[in-house]
């Protein structure tokens, strides 16, 4: 069945029909139309002149209205035309499209693996770079639309991550995917250096002018013109020496994999050369070879997901294997070269295939051979879809990048990488529900060993160690994930809580693993969120990450402290301040803690839920003390205004407190100092304390002075260390009814190189426990040389120690 004419409006037009008021129907240029019949009241009235032949009557097909047209003002478009207009609403958007008529052959040229410029945002006009994934329909009707993932600083500017209406057609990142319209494209020749067109871009060096007699065409300095040096093609399983090449250059050209037709053409060639049959040709602008496209062939649609993923009967990529090629910067539509003299293509599939247990590279090559190539099937299964003679079969680990090109490329961009399909070995699963953190041995097997934890990447160890100390075993800061939104909160704050909650928290209790991806994503929405940048990339202080965060998800302060009579300070975390006492070699974080609130008269107005504490250094570069022992249980109570507490001498009520005194070392040295006030008294008739301001406490009026009184006490469960630029954790877990201690490192091991992956790993450390229970005068008896490694980290790089309230705990 041929398909009705078509056509578009190429002026604007009144309906030569008039309807019953009298008024024509009117047509905007743009307008798309099909050839329909004359109606009933215009075939009655055969003496009309709109029964002339020269008018045409045809249906509007965004109106559905039926008007006579003058030829005149419309033109014949194909079918294929009319399925790329069709996606284009804008009427007059679309004229323009169809007048740029080398434009819109361009984009009807265009194929799954090309690099496109995509109009993202329709205000702005500004085209964002990235790669065609997707060409065809994607509801059902007629239109054709593009789904491109984007790239460079594109990333994460989409809206989708290769889904339309809960159907899957490409796979990317989380909004680094658009689907537009062919109005919204065009080739971004920039990523094809070898265009015919006798120019060299600006934009790219290292490529030089042949000149020839016949013609002249753009080639690499390298170029070999393969008709002076044959190209060999065996069948799987025969190995032919090569007095070019030996060891694994020998292997690499037995490992290049045929179909099942090839080797039945190769049959009987399996010792002779097949010649290349024409020259090397140049990627070409299919814009100069206008005169021999026909825009009136049929247009196919391009399989949705037959690029990124293998057959049913196929299984995945191996991430140990895979991980050698990914070392090398190579992943889908990475431009590769094989053999030697090197022959060149794209990486089009990379999966697993019958009979064969390593990776295997499906490659779209840029010259066709009818003998030696197919288009994308393999034994009769298709892997993906080129066109015909292109398709070569190869292991993957023979692929290199293609030299031609790869020093033009520069460095790799790793915030890009992250939301690469070469991530998809590495990721994790979003968890809904709400997910307490596991207790026991549960908690000991879900966390611990290899690709446990959090996946770092790109400068990212300050923030994956602070969100494993905050998150992975205790709930205590789980008020953050929770909140409802009030009418303060912006559009984006659901979105970003959720974040937070269902791809890392969440994943990271009941999985424990977190893919750098997902990591990646809060990283963004910090760094847009304020005026600092560098959260994607650059090292930052886990107190910059907290204070951003917090700002971002607007939440309340973890505690209050004050000064007297002053207004209560809202704070994340308390940094110590002090003078280094020149008598304490190891302190406790007890001391320090309070020694720092003394120093500068300061009290808690309320226990907190939640306490960091900072120690008293300068990032990677200045410790005011080689050792410090965190504190296993923090005594809080002679910090809290308004509470009772305790004489220091008779353990009576006190009445007072002496700031003065907390240097005297002949009482309870080394803690702070109250008194009731007959002790207020003895003591303060000592001529060296004769100076002394005591100051009033606040002590409630139905307390006796005998009253027991209860000591408020925070738990240590975590405790962030840097060593030179490098974060890492301590976490306290609870296994078999005793405390374990785990080290957590995000960047533990590294599969590849520049491009490749960080491995997280969670080790258990009990040894860690023995050392927390010992006193400061045992640990100055220890060398610290003979120390187990991870003690000696957890007492020598302590950066933050974290603790709670068992009492205010929100998982009980």
């Amino acid at each position: 069945m041929s398909s009705p004419n078509l056509y578009i409006a190429v002026n604007n037009f009144s309906s030569l029909l008039q309807n019953s008021d009298g008024k024509s129907d009117r047509v905007e240029r743009g307008s798309l139309l099909t050839l329909t019949a004359a109606p009933p009241s215009i075939l009655s009235r055969t003496d009309n002149a709109l029964s002339h032949a020269s008018i045409l009557w045809l249906r509007v097909y965004e109106t559905e209205k039926v008007v006579g047209v003058n030829p005149e003002c419309i033109k014949e478009i194909a079918p294929k035309v009319w399925r790329i207009l069709l996606a284009v609403t804008d009427t007059e958007e679309r004229y323009a499209f169809y007048m740029d008529h080398k434009r819109l052959r361009e984009v009807i040229q265009l194929k799954p693996g090309d690099y496109v410029r995509v109009q993202v945002k329709s205000s702005s006009g500004r085209k964002e770079r990235g790669v065609l994934c997707y060409k065809g329909s994607v509801n059902k009707e007629q239109e054709i639309f593009f789904g491109v993932q984007l790239m460079g600083s594109a990333v994460g500017k989409g809206f989708t991550d290769g889904s339309f209406g809960g159907q899957r057609f490409f796979h990317c990142d989380e909004n680094c995917g658009v689907f537009v319209s062919g109005s919204k494209l065009e080739r971004d020749w920039t990523e094809y250096p070898l265009r015919k067109s006798g120019k060299i871009d600006e934009k790219i060096t290292g490529v030089h002018v042949e000149t020839q007699k016949e013609e002249s065409v753009l080639r690499p300095k390298n170029y070999q013109d393969h008709r002076s040096k044959p190209i060999k093609f065996m069948p799987r399983g025969v190995r032919q020496e090569s007095p070019q090449r030996t060891g694994e250059k020998d292997q690499e050209n037995a490992d290049v994999l045929q179909s099942e037709e090839q080797n039945v053409k190769h049959c009987a060639l399996e010792e002779q050369t097949l010649q290349a049959e024409d020259n090397p040709q140049p990627l070409t602008n299919p814009l100069e070879e206008e005169e021999a496209q026909n825009l009136n062939q049929p247009l196919e649609d391009h399989p949705p997901s037959s690029l990124y993923h293998p057959p049913r009967n196929c299984s995945p990529s191996s991430p140990s294997a895979e991980g050698k090629a990914l070392s090398k910067g190579l992943e889908l539509n990475s431009m590769v070269e094989v053999n030697d003299p090197p022959i060149y293509g794209v990486i089009r599939w990379i999966g697993h295939i019958p009979d064969c247990s390593e990776p295997i590279a499906g490659l779209e090559m840029e010259e066709e051979r009818p003998s030696a190539y197919t288009d994308g099937t393999y034994r009769g299964i298709r892997y993906f879809k080129c066109g015909p003679n292109k398709a070569l079969f190869v292991k993957l680990r023979n692929c290199r990048p293609d030299s031609r090109f790869y020093s033009l490329h520069g460095p790799t961009n790793q915030i890009q990488r992250c939301n690469s399909i070469a991530f998809r070995d590495y990721t994790s699963k979003c968890v809904e529900e709400n997910t307490p953190p596991a207790t026991g041995s549960e908690a000991e097997e879900r966390l611990t060993g290899w690709k446990k934890g959090i996946q770092g990447h790109c400068n990212s160890c300050y923030l994956d160690a602070t969100l494993f100390c905050m998150f992975a075993c205790s709930s205590a800061l789980d008020t953050i994930l929770l909140r409802p939104p009030d009418k303060n909160d912006s559009d984006s704050y659901a979105d970003t809580r959720d974040l937070l909650r269902t791809e890392i928290v969440n994943p990271l209790r009941k999985n424990g693993y977190v893919c750098a991806t997902k990591v990646m994503a809060l990283r963004k929405i910090l760094e847009a969120a304020g005026k600092s940048a560098g959260f994607t990339n650059e090292e930052k202080d886990p107190e910059e990450f907290l204070n951003r965060l917090f700002q971002v998800l607007r939440v309340e302060p973890l505690f209050y402290i004050r000064t007297p009579k002053k207004k209560p300070e809202g704070c994340i975390f308390y940094q110590i301040f002090m003078e280094k006492k020149q008598s304490v070699d190891v302190p406790s974080v007890q001391q320090l803690l309070e020694w720092s609130m003394v120093t500068g008269d300061l009290k808690f107005t309320e226990v907190p839920s939640c306490l960091i504490v900072q120690m008293p250094r300068n990032g990677k570069n200045y410790k005011m003390f080689n050792t410090i022992i965190p504190t296993q249980q923090l005594d809080i109570t002679d910090l809290l205004e308004d509470t009772p507490r305790q004489c220091s001498v008779c353990q009576s009520l006190a009445v007072v407190e002496c700031l003065d005194c907390y240097e005297d070392l002949g009482i309870t040295p080394g803690h702070i100092k109250q008194y009731c006030a007959i002790c207020n008294k003895q003591v303060h008739l000592h001529k060296q304390r004769s100076g002394h301001q005591p100051r009033e406490l606040s002590v409630p009026e139905n307390l006796n002075g005998q009253a027991v009184l209860q000591r408020q006490h925070l738990q240590l469960y975590a405790v962030l260390c840097i060593e030179t630029s490098h974060y890492v954790a301590f976490i306290r877990m609870t296994s078999h009814n005793r405390p374990l201690w785990v080290f957590f490192d995000s960047m533990a091991d590294r599969e590849g190189g520049q491009n490749g992956f960080n491995i997280p790993c969670v080790t258990p450390c009990p040894e860690v426990t023995k050392y927390l229970e010992m006193t400061a005068k045992e640990l100055q008896q220890e060398d610290p040389k003979c120390m187990p490694t991870f003690v000696r980290r957890l007492l020598s790089d302590a950066y933050m120690c974290l603790y709670y309230s068992p009492d205010l705990s929100l998982y009980k």
